[in-house]
């Protein structure tokens, strides 16, 4: 019930916080102004204070710092505006890049969709290169920023309210879903499972919201989140039948650009093996959600993934071509030998369209699983085009809150105490 009136108090904050940037962008820019002046005057005088007492030069170095930044603000108000239409400028040119490689990969695979990533790519090259180059008072930006904090808020409010009436009519709908910046939701599993540590650390019990009704589920999805490199922005997969599907840039032949674009693959393999697999061998928490489904919708899924199946052909990692199980030690760096190894995984690639190829900002594990929520009604669409595990996580706990939601069941598996929290 916290997190519920949390979710209501954020959403109606954001809501009045977004109608009066919306009204009065120079009020509320004057006012945000004003704040950063105090903090920063305050915090020269407060480095000034910790040096008489510590003596450490670097807090003369930051003091001087904090005054020269009050100083130059002081006189020329509108900086920090400029510098947030850079910032926004730059990340719309970073979605549009992103957009047109998923255009492009799209036109080389011969896969839908490639106008549609055209016209939203120009869209965001367009917009950032505006906002880049303009040196006209923007307010107009502040309106932008207004008007979005009032449709987040006021999703925030309509779903916080959902979960507390009991007569809710729940039903999938697939529609676009306004969520918080890309960027932002990348952070999410990463807060998520530091939340969960400190609860562990200081020994507290960690409860979930009650759900008083029967958690017999047909569909697992699971999000997966470690602790170092690309596991913080974690990974996302689901299970049906007690098989898990995984999809993700595991060929390592193939890595291109960093290892965020490459052949795409996916494997399946008993839940049973992969969830000891991924806490253990690869130090993950994982995030399960149950979702009951009725029959038409088990037809929906059983053909989506049929069609996965039929547009696939068997890949076989460098311990299967090479023969090596005798010698496991050369191959645990590679992670499809490293879970072939320890699970019996087996491995496929897709042969065109969709998915044939890896896409960290576009066909990525979300959208993976995207696909099989996706055929179900789930409304994470992305105006954007880009979904990370993390948008896929906040949407999933936001539902699973809700009152006849037919995500029926949370449980989290953690390395910590070897076991796992059901609710």
């Amino acid at each position: 019930m916290q997190e519920i009136l949390s979710n209501i108090l954020l959403g109606s904050f954001a809501v009045l916080f977004g109608f009066v940037m919306f009204l009065a962008p120079d009020g509320i820019y004057l006012i945000l102004v004003n704040l950063l002046l105090v903090v920063l005057g305050c915090s020269a005088l407060w480095m000034i204070v910790r040096f008489i007492k510590r003596r450490n030069i670097l807090d003369v170095v930051s003091s001087l710092f904090s005054f020269v930044l009050f100083v130059i603000l002081s006189n020329h108000q509108n900086i920090p505006l400029h510098v947030l239409q850079i910032i926004f400028g730059i990340y719309c040119l970073l979605n549009g890049a992103a957009l047109l490689v998923q255009m492009v990969i799209n036109a080389l695979n011969n896969s839908k969709g490639k106008f549609f990533l055209f016209l939203f790519s120009l869209f965001y090259w367009i917009l950032g290169i505006y906002l880049i180059r303009v040196d006209e008072d923007l307010k107009i930006l502040i309106r932008a920023f207004g008007f979005y904090l009032m449709i987040l808020g006021g999703r925030y409010v309509s779903d916080g309210l959902a979960c507390v009436n009991p007569l809710t009519k729940y039903e999938w709908k697939r529609k676009v879903r306004i969520t918080f910046p890309a960027f932002l939701c990348a952070f999410f599993p990463d807060w998520a499972l530091n939340a969960i540590n400190r609860y562990l650390e200081a020994e507290e019990p960690y409860e979930f919201e009650q759900k008083e009704r029967n958690a017999k589920h047909d569909l697992s999805v699971f999000v997966h989140v470690g602790p170092v490199g690309f596991q913080k922005v974690g990974h996302i997969c689901f299970a049906y039948n007690g098989i898990a599907y995984s999809y993700g840039n595991y060929d390592s032949d193939s890595f291109r650009l960093n290892q965020t674009l490459g052949d795409g693959v996916f494997f399946k393999v008993p839940v049973e093996y992969y969830i000891p697999n991924a806490m253990e061998a690869e130090q993950n928490t994982i995030f399960e959600y149950g979702i009951a489904l009725s029959e038409p919708q088990r037809r929906l899924l059983e053909e989506q993934i049929q069609a996965f199946e039929k547009n696939s052909y068997r890949w076989h990692c460098k311990i299967e071509r090479e023969d090596g199980y005798h010698r496991f030690d050369a191959y645990k760096e590679d992670y499809p030998s490293r879970l072939h190894y320890k699970t019996g995984a087996k491995l496929y690639k897709f042969k065109q369209g969709k998915f044939k190829t890896y896409w960290a900002l576009g066909d990525n594990c979300a959208l993976f699983t995207d696909r099989i929520l996706g055929c179900l009604g789930a409304d994470i669409l992305s105006i954007r085009g880009i979904i990370s595990p993390g948008t896929y996580l906040e949407w999933l706990q936001n539902e699973y809150l809700k009152k006849n939601s037919p995500i029926v069941s949370k449980t989290l598996y953690t390395l910590q105490t070897k076991k796992d929290f059901n609710v």
